[in-house]
């Protein structure tokens, strides 16, 4: 994983719950409380662990953390560098939706060996998406992409609904995603 998702962990946890929260975290892991270089691939067990330590120190469910944590993702990407091109991406939640598998295209020319996640819309409705989640993480972020469809709709001032649905063909998770049409 690479250090720009540690670094947004740490930036969501300082600004809801305090840095010495935070601290906790990493004298519980023997971390130093430092910054997470961006570009720097840390191993997937350090941010299950950095997570689960959250888990446990806040009592709170993995699933509740992670989602809390792909909202937070989203206000974090428009804040970084990436802001412009998340731009070029994004003119509603169902266009952003629709490139994310171009963005990643995209940061695969910042982020050597970057193992992206894929999305495949299955159907589509009007107030309804239908997405397939593909990863070859052997990581439970299932309810990391449920909160970050959220980020993504509320970025845009919207609301939806997401279930996570039986899984279609191989992927990983199958989402659909219920919303409301905004009229320009």
């Amino acid at each position: 994983m690479y250090g720009m998702v540690n670094q947004a962990i740490k930036e969501m946890v300082n600004d809801k719950v305090g840095t010495d929260f935070w601290q906790n975290v990493c004298t519980r892991l023997s971390l130093p409380n430092q910054d997470f270089d961006s570009f720097e691939q840390y191993d997937d067990d350090m941010t299950l662990n950095i997570v689960s330590t959250i888990c446990e120190l806040s009592e709170k469910a993995a699933p509740d953390v992670l989602i809390d944590f792909g909202r937070y993702w989203i206000g974090y990407a428009y804040r970084s560098e990436y802001k412009v091109l998340l731009e070029t991406f994004s003119k509603s939640p169902i266009t952003l939706i629709k490139s994310l598998n171009s963005l990643h295209d995209r940061l695969e020319m910042s982020f050597e060996g970057l193992k992206p996640p894929s999305f495949d819309i299955v159907d589509m409705a009007e107030g309804k998406i239908i997405v397939n989640y593909y990863s070859d993480r052997d990581m439970p972020l299932e309810y990391f992409v449920i909160g970050l469809f959220h980020g993504i709709f509320e970025h845009f001032g919207q609301t939806c609904e997401i279930d996570l649905i039986e899984k279609i063909e191989e992927a990983k998770a199958t989402f659909q995603i219920n919303y409301n049409e905004v009229q320009k």
